[in-house]
């Protein structure tokens, strides 16, 4: 009996540290940090050209809202 508790302890211990990790590792060194999300961090400085922030935009709007700063759905507008 005490060893199917030890067994059954182990098996947790190892399932609750897979979660954690998976949780915790985004597989993307960028991954900001002070959001609390797993979105990369992306500034329009990261883009050459407007249609590349806008296609990376359009990928993931809530994710890389920061492209859009004024909100009217166009990314790094300043860009050509």
């Amino acid at each position: 009996m005490k060893h199917k508790k030890i067994i059954t302890i182990s098996i947790s211990l190892l399932l609750l540290t897979g979660i954690i990790i998976s949780c915790s590792d985004s597989g993307d060194t960028n991954s900001s940090s002070n959001s609390g999300s797993n979105c990369p961090t992306k500034t329009c400085g990261d883009f050459t050209s407007q249609a590349q922030a806008q296609s990376t935009y359009d990928s993931n709007k809530s994710c890389y809202k920061n492209l859009d700063s004024d909100g009217d759905g166009k990314a790094c507008e300043h860009l050509k």
